[in-house]
């Protein structure tokens, strides 16, 4: 089976995101923005980076490699053409995270905002935890179920209904537990209430060794 974010136009996807009944986007830029705050990161690993949602806040005095990993190659080339001179090393990969490979210690921060998801999230964390460096953070955003309200809201934007096949909620307690077995120590956890009604649990963790 195709995997559904294939078919969604960026466009579409921009739109849903950006829709007042959904109004998730500038939401999911500012959690990067504070991630990337609270790690001055130099080298930062983007995971489901969409078009680069919040990568206008990378500091260039601070972070000199961000390497970014999406599937839809389409997303990735709007992504290219935004950040045509970052003004830091920018490494733009098209992968399935279900089988992506990624180098190990390499990164001081890892983004990962509604990413979990759509993968299988589990075996990835291990990975994952690889590729930090010693200190290094994982900031997680999760969707929390909402009374009445569907995992995808429904928007003018239709293709994006198409993401309930493989869409399923992950429990914060769960990946804490998960994370704690890869050697990632929760740092962090709040809940972001949204203007529909929905709300995010934001997770930081560090690694200890």
């Amino acid at each position: 089976m195709t995997n559904p974010w294939l078919d969604i136009p960026e466009a579409d996807y921009v739109g849903h995101m950006s829709h007042p009944a959904v109004a998730q986007r500038s939401v999911l830029s500012r959690l990067m923005r504070e991630s990337l705050e609270a790690a001055r990161p130099r080298a930062f690993l983007v995971l489901g980076c969409s078009s680069g949602n919040g990568l206008e806040y990378v500091d260039r005095a601070a972070t000199e490699r961000v390497t970014v990993v999406d599937i839809n190659s389409a997303y990735l080339h709007c992504l290219a053409d935004r950040f045509a001179n970052p003004g830091f090393e920018l490494e733009i990969r098209c992968a399935d995270l279900n089988d992506a490979r990624l180098e190990p210690e390499a990164f001081n921060l890892v983004h990962a905002a509604l990413v979990f998801e759509y993968i299988t999230w589990r075996p990835f964390i291990p990975h994952v935890a690889g590729t930090l460096t010693r200190g290094g953070m994982l900031s997680v955003v999760l969707q929390l179920p909402a009374t009445a309200i569907p995992p995808v809201t429904p928007t003018p934007f239709t293709s994006l209904q198409s993401l309930e096949s493989i869409f399923h909620f992950v429990d914060p307690d769960a990946l804490i537990e998960a994370a704690g077995e890869a050697g990632l120590i929760i740092d962090r956890r709040r809940l972001e209430p949204l203007p529909s009604g929905k709300a995010f649990e934001v997770l930081r963790f560090r690694k200890s060794c």
